[in-house]
């Protein structure tokens, strides 16, 4: 009879050992997929490229820490609306995400926004900055802030150590350069400036000799640019027509890609940036800073610190949230005050837009330097 109880004692702690050890297996095989609407081919993609690069750091360390992984679905828009829509509406019903990061453009988060708010999946854009975002719906978030205080800040810096007559806008004919090119007119007027030309262009042009002479012929002193990579070519044509007002801008005009077209033409570019500082001493920034030179050779830009905030943030309702309902991951979010991204710090107001401030820069010997 003792044998047998022994027996019997011996199955019983094998059982409990195998039910232990399954338990714990399936523990560590749990895991939450999030998505990614980046353009990582197209006209945008080294912005798209640097905002994965960031997310796959991120996603590598959280997983390095937590029993409850997460796996990332990464979707290409291109940087085209249409795409944006068609990425969306897979993430969704197909791999049935509830969260997902993106996009970058104003223009594809504003187009697949109605498509997550409809369907409660929380939208966390990293770089979308227009204005309208902020109306978009109660599931969408950005760690950026909005062209409608990046263009104040230009304009009140303007007001404040320039005379504000005789200035021009020259914007990307899309929601990001038309908010952006009205948030800053509106701030001008508002304090008795004048806007003596304000010329749009369509996107992707490359031949800006017509715009430039206008501007010139109505002797623009100030000229406020909103562009994506068109910059290049509109900065080299004016440096070609001798045409060089006080040049200045938004966060775009930090592109390496500039200096290399324009070399010292550059010099004197005034710009507004948001707060993230690659040489910053916040823990977290240094942290990030030096994990992406490590792996990718390079310094992060914004679009990338973007990126890791807007993941960051996503990450934050996984570890925190047990069941990942879409709900709880918006009300989340909602909550979160003062969170410590590479950025600075994280919090949201009513509308889901974070809540951070714009420094102003100068460029300077191919440098990007901050003024203010």
């Amino acid at each position: 009879m003792r044998k047998i109880s022994i027996t019997i004692g011996v199955i019983a702690a094998v059982a409990i050992g195998v039910f232990v050890y399954l338990n714990n297996a399936a523990k560590q095989q749990e895991f939450v997929k999030i998505g990614a609407i980046l353009p990582l081919s197209g006209d945008l993609a080294k912005y798209g490229q640097s905002g994965k690069n960031a997310i796959d750091i991120a996603i590598e360390e959280y997983n390095v820490h937590n029993e409850r992984k997460v796996v990332m679905i990464y979707e290409d828009d291109k940087g085209e609306t249409k795409t944006a829509i068609n990425a969306i509406n897979k993430l969704i019903t197909v791999d049935n995400i509830r969260m997902i990061v993106g996009a970058m453009p104003s223009s594809n988060t504003l187009a697949i926004a109605p498509i997550a708010e409809k369907n409660r999946v929380v939208l966390i854009s990293p770089t979308s900055t227009a204005s309208a975002v902020r109306d978009a719906g109660d599931y969408i978030f950005r760690v950026c802030v909005s062209d409608e205080l990046e263009g104040k800040s230009m304009a009140d810096y303007l007001i404040n150590n320039y005379t504000p007559n005789n200035i021009g806008i020259l914007y990307i004919n899309n929601d990001y350069g038309v908010g952006l090119a009205k948030d800053f007119e509106n701030e001008i007027i508002q304090h008795g400036g004048t806007i003596k030309e304000k010329i749009g262009y369509i996107e992707g042009a490359t031949d800006f000799r017509t715009i430039i002479s206008k501007f010139q012929k109505s002797k623009i002193e100030i000229l406020y640019v909103v562009a994506y990579k068109e910059q290049n070519y509109f900065f080299a044509q004016c440096a070609q027509m001798n045409y060089k007002p006080l040049f200045t801008g938004g966060t775009m005009i930090e592109d390496p890609d500039l200096i290399n077209a324009v070399k010292d033409f550059a010099n004197g570019i005034l710009y507004t940036y948001r707060s993230y500082n690659p040489q910053s001493h916040n823990v977290i920034t240094k942290k990030f800073v030096e994990a992406y030179q490590l792996k990718y050779g390079v310094l992060p830009d914004f679009y990338a610190a973007a990126n890791y905030d807007a993941i960051s943030v996503a990450l934050s309702c996984v570890k925190n949230i047990k069941t990942a309902g879409e709900t709880n991951f918006k009300d989340f979010i909602y909550q979160i005050k003062d969170m410590n991204g590479v950025t600075g710090k994280i919090s949201f107001d009513e509308k889901g837009d974070v809540i951070q401030s714009f420094g102003i820069k100068k460029i300077e010997n191919g440098q990007f330097l901050y003024i203010k």
